[in-house]
């Protein structure tokens, strides 16, 4: 990104036209005609190489704010593929909780089917055999749903530092974001001020050029 140039000559205020016509009156004044003419030039010249220099520099802002308002579209986008991310993030985690609770359930349902079972084998010897071997069936299941509940443990354990890495990546985008938003704020701030200094440099070009054509030809005479 470009930086202005900011550099402003000193000129002599041209209003001092007003003495110099007072001086062409008097005999003891004509010597300092000549120099003041060539000063009123010097205002024009200043004058000319200001306003030049204020546009010059009211492109280059111009084109940076071009390129800041395309670095935070470019930003804005980023920050919505972040909170996509963020919001599957989160449906994996509600996914994973929802599975875990239907698998505790599941555990539980086991473990009463047990103790029932357990007191009928005490009630009726004659479906011992069948029975126990509810038990061991059952007793996979549990096993089986304890792995699958570890498992989902460590899923869950992945979301939760993927949803972090997900933050992490929003705030880091956020302060971006705001750090071109400021940017922005000051590449405008400048552009007002070229663009009142170029007002002032216009203003200023046109009475120098005026007191320069009012003028010239007293250098003559």
């Amino acid at each position: 990104m470009k930086k202005p140039n900011i550099e402003t000559r000193v000129i002599i205020a041209s209003f001092a036209f007003a003495g110099l016509l007072g001086l062409a009156l008097s005999a003891n004044a004509e010597t300092n005609i000549p120099e003041k003419i060539v000063q009123l030039k010097e205002n024009v010249d200043a004058s000319h190489e200001n306003l030049k220099q204020y546009e010059d520099n009211l492109k280059v802002v111009d084109q940076n704010i071009k390129e800041t308002q395309a670095a935070l579209k470019q930003l804005d986008k980023q920050k919505l593929a972040i909170r996509k991310q963020l919001d599957d993030s989160q449906k994996g985690k509600a996914s994973v909780e929802n599975s875990k609770k239907q698998l505790v359930g599941f555990m539980k349902t086991e473990q009463d089917k047990m103790d029932l079972e357990k007191k009928q084998i005490e009630d009726l010897k004659a479906t011992l055999a069948k029975l126990e071997a509810n038990q061991f069936k059952r007793q996979e299941n549990i096993v089986g749903y304890q792995t699958k509940l570890q498992g989902m443990d460590s899923e869950q354990n992945n979301w939760q530092g993927h949803q972090q890495e997900v933050v992490d990546l929003e705030k880091a985008l956020q302060d971006k974001l705001a750090q071109a938003q400021k940017d922005q704020k000051a590449l405008a701030d400048k552009k007002v001020s070229y663009e009142q200094e170029i007002i002032k440099w216009k203003k200023q070009q046109r009475l120098s050029e005026r007191n320069y054509a009012n003028f010239k030809d007293l250098k003559d005479e």
